[in-house]
């Protein structure tokens, strides 16, 4: 069998080393190929990160594509080229979650130790200790509680945060684990009012584009933080700008934009009390995820169903 792969920001010597090693594990016979270099040659599987849609649309014997990363809106503009009844896979946390936890949780601590305003002190040359609020009270609210979503909690909780969620459904296999009260979209409002430090790990669809506006940001209390560390386009960023300077949220914490990278210009880059990493709360790592990627292949070939297939109604 033969899986293609097409990923420009890795190069492909890693991913052929680290699948064919995995591939041999396991007991699988398999061919890797580097797709942009031969983009004619046919496959069977497809593990790819932004691929050229006519490429997609060109293959026509895939039994499934593997999209790297956890989300999957880097694949939508080609999603319409790939022929039906082909599954979309996405990676299941594959070495995410634990970096997804640190990010979230020295996000959270920053927030509770007030290390901003201690920030502006330090540029005044200003000594003075600040008050802190009751750790019991600091509750960490989580829009969105899927994968990396629970393994952020998991930390968050260990550490004596309160926590909440929030998801499109309403439900998560993960919240009765977390001891956690989770809401529906439609009870987001509730939601908000009760969260400190809000954490964004929703996907990209049609339904969360812009989702959260002033408006909704608005509902977060006086003094509130964020976290974003899904997609950029989830938020409108000059709204949250506006909420920043009036004093409404007191910081964010910001791994993803809605232009990568971000713009020298944008007024983010230079906000006081917001702090800007370049999409590096959780890296894809080439070994767990080829090791991921050749165990959804061993399940395919035994026809099981393998986890992570995409529902294209839902978007993730």
């Amino acid at each position: 069998m033969r899986l293609a792969v097409w990923d420009p920001d890795e190069p492909f010597r890693r991913w052929r080393d680290a699948l064919m090693q995995h591939a041999k594990e396991i007991g699988l016979a398999i061919d890797v190929i580097d797709a942009p270099s031969d983009p004619d040659a046919q496959a069977e599987f497809a593990l790819v990160w932004r691929p050229d849609p006519d490429w997609l649309a060109g293959q026509m014997g895939l039994r499934a594509v593997f999209n790297l990363g956890a989300g999957v809106d880097a694949i939508a503009p080609a999603l319409h080229r790939l022929h039906p009844g082909v599954p979309l896979i996405r990676l299941e946390d594959a070495g995410m979650g634990r970096q997804m936890a640190d990010y979230v949780a020295e996000g959270v601590l920053h927030a509770y130790r007030r290390m901003t305003d201690y920030a502006a002190q330090q540029a005044k040359a200003r000594w003075e200790p600040l008050p802190l609020p009751p750790r019991a009270s600091f509750s960490v609210g989580f829009l969105g509680l899927g994968q990396m979503g629970a393994a952020a909690a998991r930390r968050v909780a260990a550490m004596d945060f309160p926590i909440l969620a929030c998801s499109r459904s309403g439900q998560s296999r993960f919240a009765a684990e977390l001891g956690c009260a989770i809401y529906a979209l439609d009870r987001l409002d509730e939601f908000l009012a009760q969260t400190r430090v809000l954490v964004v790990l929703l996907p990209l669809t049609a339904d969360t584009r812009g989702l959260l506006d002033y408006a909704v940001l608005s509902r977060l209390p006086q003094g509130a933080h964020l976290i974003n560390a899904s997609r950029g386009a989830v938020i409108d960023q000059a709204d949250l700008l506006d909420l920043l300077h009036g004093g409404h949220l007191a910081s964010a914490l910001l791994d993803v934009f809605a232009t990568e990278p971000l713009p020298a210009a944008d007024a983010l880059w230079s906000h006081p009390r917001v702090r800007v990493t370049p999409h590096v709360a959780a890296q894809t790592l080439v070994g767990p995820s080829a090791a991921q990627v050749m165990r959804k292949i061993a399940a395919i070939e035994r026809g099981e169903k393998p986890g992570g297939v995409v529902d294209m109604r839902l978007g993730y």
